[in-house]
C-alpha cells in the first residue's frame, strides 16, 4: 500500500542524532582559513557600520537631552516673563504711581488734561 512505510530505514535514519542547541551549532563552525580571509572585508564593513550606528545613536541622545534642557529653560523664562509683566502692571496702576510720587512733591491732577491749540493771533504775536 504505502511504499514509503514499507522501505527499510537506513542506518543513519535509525540512529537518532543528538539534539544540540542552536548556539552550540553556531559556535561549532569550522570554516577554512581561506574562507575566513575572504570574509574579512565584509566583517570590517559590518564593524564600521556598527561603529557608525553607535555614534549616531549617541548623537541623537545628545540632541534629545539638549532639547529637553531648552524646553525647561523656555518654561522658566515664560514663568519669569509672566511674573515681571504682572509686577509691571501692578506698579503702573495710577494708585501705585501716586503712592510712589508722594514723597517727591508731585501731586495727582484733579482735572482731566486739555489740549493746547495755537491760533492765528498767537502766531502773529511772535
Amino acid at each position: 500500500m504505502n511504499q514509503l512505510k514499507d522501505k527499510p530505514e537506513t542506518k543513519e535514519q535509525q540512529e537518532a542524532p543528538k539534539k544540540r542547541g542552536k548556539l552550540i551549532e553556531l559556535a561549532d563552525l569550522s570554516l577554512p582559513v581561506a574562507d575566513l580571509r575572504r570574509m574579512f572585508p565584509f566583517i570590517f564593513f559590518l564593524a564600521g557600520l556598527a561603529i557608525i550606528h553607535i555614534y549616531n545613536s549617541n548623537q541623537a541622545i545628545k540632541v534629545v537631552r539638549r532639547s529637553d534642557e531648552l524646553a525647561k529653560e523656555i518654561k522658566e523664562a515664560r514663568a519669569e516673563y509672566i511674573s515681571v509683566k504682572s509686577e509691571l502692571m501692578y506698579r503702573s496702576k495710577q494708585s501705585q504711581v501716586s503712592k510712589r510720587l508722594e514723597g517727591s512733591g508731585l501731586k495727582e491732577l484733579k482735572q482731566p488734561p486739555f489740549k493746547i491749540t495755537e491760533t492765528e493771533e498767537d502766531r502773529d504775536e511772535r
